[in-house]
């Protein structure tokens, strides 16, 4: 009986110790990490064809492709926008990557003063100007969207890429 009950103490003692929470709490987190890989991996796909097809450098890939999914995301609202992001692993870290502006330069700086018509024209701007500032020429931007668009023919729900093209139409 006293084997018994150290038994019961012992096993008790286990499953009340902190320790225990830590163990359970670094296995979800594990399950978090793997799956993180697992999205910038698929992301690294996007961003790797990018890369190797226009000769780009990873930040600017990254940043390019951020950019233009920014304006598609803008252009189309979250309801809309949400079918893209969910074909598009690590998107976050993409729209992340893209390049903070000063508001008063380039040629989206020049668009905010114009009123209405230049509100309209803007986002458009804002692409150009990321692309100026990560380096990349402007002509690069009508590539790097045929490349998003086959990424999302083939990987992405239906109508997905007809959805970016509708996001992306201050440029097109």
């Amino acid at each position: 009986m006293k084997l018994t009950t150290a038994c019961l103490l012992a096993i008790s003692a286990l499953l009340t110790a902190p320790a225990s929470a830590g163990i359970l709490d670094q296995l979800g987190q594990t399950t978090d990490s793997k799956k993180q890989q697992t999205e910038q991996g698929e992301s690294s796909d996007l961003v790797g064809s990018v890369m190797s097809q226009l000769g780009l450098s990873q930040t600017q890939a990254e940043g390019g492709l951020g950019s233009l999914l920014s304006l598609a995301q803008s252009s189309l609202g979250s309801n809309d926008f949400s079918s893209i992001a969910d074909s598009i692993p690590g998107v976050d870290g993409l729209l992340g990557a893209v390049p903070e502006l000063d508001g008063d330069s380039g040629m989206s700086g020049l668009l905010s003063k114009a009123g209405g018509l230049g509100e309209s024209l803007q986002g458009g701007a804002m692409v150009y100007d990321a692309f100026e500032k990560l380096g990349i020429s402007k002509e690069l931007a009508a590539p790097m969207i045929d490349i998003v668009k086959g990424y999302l023919d083939t990987n992405g729900s239906a109508g997905t890429s007809d959805m970016l093209m509708k996001g992306l139409s201050s440029i097109l």
